[in-house]
This record gives structure tokens, C-alpha cells and sequence, in this order.
């Protein structure tokens, strides 16, 4: 489906390219040279990236009240976490730490979820408005939060997954209230990353750090690091990365 491009110059600075899983977590897995080794399911080949690459992204998915709102919220504060983890600062997952982790991992499905199926947007049965927006007034509106009605009585695609997102949100975090999120980390290869993580709940956060569900903290050798790539293998749609997938046993 397509995208509504902003107007010449995105003069407002709306996100257009929206990363499923952020450009600070994939650059975690990245090489000297700064790019990750990526699989691509379709092509059955194998490609290097940088973390910026638009194949990470979908186009403007999301509105900027989502995008700049909750789902930064929920970003950085995991990416705070992220690197206690990686620097050992933080050595397990507490019970304050883990709605970070499990909020991380529900909009990462969403994410993913509405870039394979995007919402079109809803035009509604009324018969005329007060008033009629221009493009750089909706784009103003968006830009400070604010949804609207478009001048031919719809609702844009993006807000309305900004609502679906809020509402799945809320369903993840009513369904996984408690879960805990052990620490693995792995002592020989490392872990992919999937494009998606609705068959696994795990969520690789370094080439040889994982979180993982309902698991205490561990270090784990080539056996079980392969299993918990196969999981992310299965998961993934379009593709999956790593920072050498040479060295990913699966």
C-alpha cells in the first residue's frame, strides 16, 4: 500500500522511514565496517547493510503521535537497559526492569505486524465538516500529536494503526504481566536477529546477548544459541541479520 508523502522539503520533519527494530539495537550487531550481515528470505541471498538501510524501515506506518509518542518512550528506555546489559552494569532482569523488555518486544511485533498488513484508511458517513484542513495544517496537527479528519471525510491509515498499536499495547502488557526475561549470553557463536518475533519470545540484544522468556539467567553454549536461531529463522518473513552469520549456529 502506498504512503501519503509529506509535502516537498517534509518542511515539519515527520518520520517517513519508521524502523521495526530500532537503528541503536542494529547497531549493536554491526562490523568494523558498520553494516550487519543480512539475509533475504525471497532473493535466498545474503547481503551486508548498514543500519540506516530502508530495508529496516516501513514508509511512515505509524502517525508521529506513535512514532515521536509512546513508541519512543518505550525505545529509549529499553535502549538505557540495553546497554546496562551489554556493559554488565545490570546482571539480571528485576521485576522493575521487566515491563522495559516485554513493551520492547510488543511493539516490535506490532511493528512488524502492520508493515506486512497495512490499515487502509476508514472514510466516514458525514455530510460535511466545519472545517476543511490543508495539507500543511494536517501535517502542523500531526506533527504536535494531533489527529484529524482529511478534507475527503477519511482517516489516515497511519493514525488509526497509532490506535491499534495503543490498544495492542495494552492487550501484551495485560497478557504478559508476568513474564520474566532471563539473560542469556551466549559462550560459543552467535545470535540472529529476526524481522519479527511472533514464534519466539526472544529478543537478541548483541551478537552474543539475549533476552529470553521465562528463562533464568545463563550462559549458553553453540546447542542452545542454534536452537534460539532456529526459533528466529521460523519467525522471520522477509529477513534476518546478525553481525557475522557466518558464525550463527543453526
Amino acid at each position: 500500500m502506498k504512503y501519503e508523502k509529506p509535502q516537498k522539503g517534509n518542511p515539519h520533519g515527520l518520520t517517513i522511514n519508521q524502523h521495526s527494530f530500532p537503528v541503536a539495537s542494529i547497531m549493536r550487531f554491526a562490523k568494523a565496517d558498520g553494516c550487519v550481515s543480512v539475509y533475504l528470505i525471497k532473493q535466498n541471498k545474503e547481503i551486508s547493510a548498514k543500519p540506516d538501510d530502508q530495508l529496516f524501515c516501513a514508509k511512515r506506518t505509524f502517525n508521529q503521535h506513535a512514532e515521536s509518542g509512546y513508541m519512543k518512550e518505550i525505545e529509549d528506555k529499553y535502549q538505557v537497559l540495553a546497554e546496562a546489559v551489554v556493559s554488565w552494569s545490570v546482571k539480571t532482569i528485576t521485576a522493575k526492569e521487566r515491563p522495559i523488555v516485554t513493551d520492547m518486544f510488543a511493539i516490535l511485533n506490532i511493528r512488524a505486524h502492520r508493515r506486512e498488513n497495512p490499515i487502509e484508511g476508514y472514510k466516514i458517513d458525514v455530510i460535511d465538516l466545519a472545517r476543511h484542513y490543508t495539507k500543511n495544517e494536517q501535517e502542523q496537527l500531526e506533527k504536535n500529536h494531533i489527529e484529524f479528519i482529511k478534507s475527503n471525510f477519511s482517516i489516515p491509515d497511519r493514525h488509526l494503526s497509532y490506535l491499534h498499536g495503543l490498544i495492542n499495547l495494552i492487550e501484551v502488557r495485560k497478557q504478559m504481566n508476568d513474564s520474566q526475561w532471563g539473560i542469556l549470553r551466549s559462550s560459543n557463536g552467535q545470535f540472529i536477529v529476526p524481522d519479527n518475533f511472533s514464534n519466539g519470545m526472544i529478543l537478541p540484544v548483541s551478537p552474543t546477548i539475549c533476552f529470553y522468556s521465562q528463562r533464568n539467567d545463563d550462559v549458553i553454549g553453540v546447542d542452545e544459541v542454534a536452537e534460539i536461531n532456529k526459533l528466529a529463522i521460523d519467525s522471520s518473513k522477509n529477513y534476518f541479520f546478525a553481525n557475522d552469520l557466518s558464525k550463527c549456529p543453526r
